[in-house]
């Protein structure tokens, strides 16, 4: 059921809000740190592509100074593989980005930025971050790589978990237990879920027969769901108590319980791969580093 019990809706679905990940490794988007980047010229420690021919293309010049095509792929290292399969617009901001940089930095090199202390700290951050990202390119790129057989081994062992399940339910809401165990004696007795849920349900899905449509794992508070995904077609089953109330559910179609083919699942587990490599590559260099949090404002949790 929904978080919130508001509206024409039943209050079953959890509320789920998109996260997306914050990634340290996303496109500087600063003009002043990208000025910084690219006068310190730290862009020498950014993701190097595969080794190309046409890398050293001379495409343009700034105040005579060449752009090649690997300046355009070390400033955007997500465009990585040939940039030249981008339609013209994007090649076009690809272009207009690398001259407003160089142009900045020019600026920046005649006033003396570059030997101010901010700039010296900034430059010294964005080392770290671009040391630190080609590291573990070279790492996934060598004893880190994903191999065929882990991705198919991983596939193998966590079917479970490609499973794409979807139940379709009705439930009728009661604000106690004894109304909820007084309603299901008169379901077992043969009386009509939809005709019981019409007149007795205090949820928004009553006057429907407590048609709650179908749905997928994660989309119910945890209790509603546990108990609805255990149930079999036809089955009733109750009462289950939520912040909503008292709920008995009955299961009216069950789809999906083949887990879905490997081939669409492929980068999703790549990426759970990928991510379980860097861990345990970080915390095997955390063991065999000395470190000591002097200050108690940053303690680590579990230090």
């Amino acid at each position: 059921m929904p978080k919130g019990y508001a509206g024409k809706t039943d209050p079953l679905t959890e509320d789920k809000q998109s996260h997306k990940g914050k990634n340290m490794f996303r496109p500087l988007n600063l003009v002043l740190l990208t000025t910084l980047i690219v006068v310190a010229g730290a862009t020498a420690f950014a993701q190097m592509p595969k080794p190309m021919t046409a890398d050293d293309h001379v495409i343009a010049t700034i105040n005579g100074k060449t752009v090649t095509e690997r300046d355009i792929r070390l400033m955007l290292p997500q465009y990585s593989t040939d940039f030249r399969t981008l339609p013209p617009q994007k090649r076009a901001q690809l272009m207009r980005d690398l001259i407003s940089k160089r142009l900045l930095a020019r600026e920046g090199q005649k006033k003396k930025v570059d030997q101010t202390p901010r700039f010296k700290a900034q430059r010294r951050a964005f080392m770290l971050t671009a040391l630190a990202r080609a590291t573990v390119e070279s790492y996934l790129e060598g004893e880190g790589k994903v191999t065929e057989k882990e991705v198919r081994d991983f596939y193998k062992n966590n079917k479970t978990k490609f499973i794409d399940e979807k139940i379709s339910a009705r439930h009728i809401l009661l604000k106690s237990k004894k109304e909820a165990k007084a309603v299901l004696k008169e379901i077992k007795a043969g009386g009509d879920f939809a005709k019981l849920a019409a007149s007795k349900s205090i949820g928004p899905s009553g006057p429907k027969g407590g048609d709650l449509g179908s749905f997928s794992r994660g989309q119910m508070v945890p209790e509603f769901e546990k108990t609805a995904f255990a149930l079999k077609k036809g089955e009733v089953g109750g009462p289950v108590r939520t912040q909503f109330g008292y709920h008995i559910i009955e299961v009216t179609e069950r789809t999906g319980k083949e887990p879905v083919p490997i081939d669409k699942v492929i980068p999703q587990i790549r990426q759970t791969l990928i991510g379980q490599k860097l861990e345990n590559y970080i915390k095997k260099l955390q063991a065999a580093a000395k470190i000591e949090i002097k200050d108690p404002r940053f303690a680590i949790s579990g230090e």
